[in-house]
């Protein structure tokens, strides 16, 4: 990732505000694609921020590891664990190695924007070939990303060519897809294409985003 990355989700100001988003449930199109993952798996949850995801699927009987680049989110995603009696572990990695060992995941996700903030095609090739070699055989990959055509249709002022500005004065952006991108990086790592398409967040003025389930 680029310094402003790690910049910005290093700053504590940035990860106090994305404390409350711990308390949100999964997402529609999450509990969707849950529906797909083997009981009890082992989830790798990357670029888990605040928890949101994993707190929500260790209520559900999984069995949930976290990971992300800034020390300041894994200090206060620990915090909340605690806080709330959880027993997930949650660590620090580069962005780029996934500190595991080959096949240890039964599932890995890559969900909110985490996969627009790799940026380049190179970066996030060379990660979903990363996560390939951490899944175990069969293991499933879940990956989202904001879409481009909703991005230009609604919020056209934030957007500068697949970048969008989702903070006001600030170098930050997100990449945005189109439907078959987000396909055509699982199948160019050599993934087995499940489900794709647009996902629905909680309500319709949410608008939604892109995701891709795979299998190796």
């Amino acid at each position: 990732m680029k310094d402003i990355v790690f910049e910005w989700y290093g700053d504590k100001k940035n990860v106090n505000e994305m404390v409350h988003w711990s308390k949100e449930k999964l997402k529609k199109w999450e509990q969707a694609v849950a529906e797909f993952f083997p009981p009890k798996a082992k989830i790798l949850d990357v670029g888990c921020g605040m928890g949101r995801e994993a707190f929500a699927l260790s209520d559900m009987g999984f069995s949930i590891i976290g990971i992300d680049i800034s020390e300041e989110v894994i200090k206060q995603v620990m915090q909340l664990s605690l806080q709330n009696c959880y027993d997930i572990p949650f660590s620090i990695y580069d962005g780029h190695t996934l500190p595991f060992d080959d096949a240890s995941f039964d599932v890995i996700i890559i969900w909110a924007q985490t996969f627009g903030i790799m940026y380049g095609d190179t970066y996030k090739s060379d990660f979903l070939n990363e996560c390939k070699r951490v899944l175990k055989k069969d293991g499933l990959l879940s990956f989202s990303g904001h879409d481009y055509r909703y991005a230009l249709e609604h919020y056209k002022r934030y957007t500068n060519g697949r970048r969008f500005y989702p903070y006001a004065n600030a170098e930050i952006y997100w990449e945005t897809f189109l439907p078959e991108e987000l396909t055509s990086y699982a199948e160019n790592a050599g993934f087995s294409v499940m489900l794709y398409g647009q996902g629905e967040i909680y309500k319709p003025e949410d608008g939604i985003v892109l995701h891709c389930l795979c299998r190796k």
